[in-house]
This record gives C-alpha cells, sequence and structure tokens, in this order.
C-alpha cells in the first residue's frame, strides 16, 4: 500500500485549495471596497494568492499545519513552494 495520495484525493484537495483562495480574494476585494486595504497591499495579495494557486495546480506543494497561535509546528495550510 502506498502512502501518497491518489489522484483523485489529491485533484479534491486542489479544487478545496483553490476554492479557500477564492474565498480569501473575495473577502480582500470586499475589504478593498470598504476602503480597509491599500490598492497596493490588494495587489500584492492577489499577486502571492496567484502564485499560491500555480503552484497548487502544479501539485508540487506539502500542506503544513499551524497551531492557532500562529506559531509553526512543522505544518501550514499555505502551499510551499520547494
Amino acid at each position: 500500500m502506498t502512502d501518497s495520495p491518489s489522484t483523485e484525493d489529491q485533484a479534491d484537495e486542489q479544487e478545496q485549495l483553490a476554492r479557500e483562495i477564492g474565498e480569501e480574494l473575495t473577502d480582500a476585494f470586499v475589504a478593498y471596497v470598504r476602503g480597509d486595504v491599500a490598492f497596493e497591499d490588494l495587489t500584492f495579495g492577489v499577486f502571492d494568492a496567484l502564485s499560491d494557486l500555480h503552484v497548487i495546480a502544479s501539485g508540487d506543494y506539502v500542506l503544513e499545519d499551524t497551531d492557532k497561535t500562529g506559531q509553526d509546528d512543522g505544518e501550514s495550510d499555505e502551499p510551499e513552494n520547494p
């Protein structure tokens, strides 16, 4: 038996991550319209999100979790570009 996720599992995971990025972008766009985020910050955030999306689509990422305090416990939900 293999420890690697199946192709279908990976596709489901990639779809979920893409949806999460979309939700984060929606929140950022709303914050910009409300005046809570500067255009420069929005632009950087969108570029960062698109970079993450590219890594996710390539399948070349590792998920790691962080604890609720934001301290790295060796895992994160952010895609990691090796």
